[in-house]
This record gives C-alpha cells, sequence and structure tokens, in this order.
C-alpha cells in the first residue's frame, strides 16, 4: 500500500493549540496501590491477609537494618 502523507502533522496541531493559547500541563496520576499483583500470573489479583503480613514484615526489617 501507498503511504499518503496527511496535510496536516501533529507538530502542527499542536502549535495551532498554542497558538490558539492552549496550555499544556502536567498532569497528576496516583500511586498504584501496594496490594496490586505485578507478576504476569497475578496482574490485577490482590495480596492475601498472609502476603500483606510477610511484605509488612519485610518492609519493617528493612526500615529497622542500618544504612550502609
Amino acid at each position: 500500500m501507498k503511504q499518503v502523507p496527511k496535510p496536516t502533522t501533529d507538530a502542527d496541531l499542536i502549535q495551532e493549540f498554542l497558538n490558539k493559547g492552549g496550555q499544556v500541563k502536567k498532569g497528576k496520576t496516583k500511586p498504584m496501590p501496594d496490594d496490586l499483583g505485578l507478576s504476569n500470573n497475578q496482574w490485577g489479583n490482590k495480596l492475601t491477609k498472609e502476603e500483606k503480613a510477610a511484605k509488612k514484615a519485610l518492609e519493617d526489617a528493612r526500615k529497622a537494618a542500618p544504612k550502609r
């Protein structure tokens, strides 16, 4: 298939938006909940009570350990 360029490009559209008084702002995002699993087979599954307790104990141990 032949690629035909569009008459307007993204850069042109952005510049037109800015010329009309538009502003680019940095958005705020929420941090992800700690109890969501992030591995492929655990995506979106929340941690069990035992897993939460183990994770909290590990974090507490890291905080209590002296820094090098």
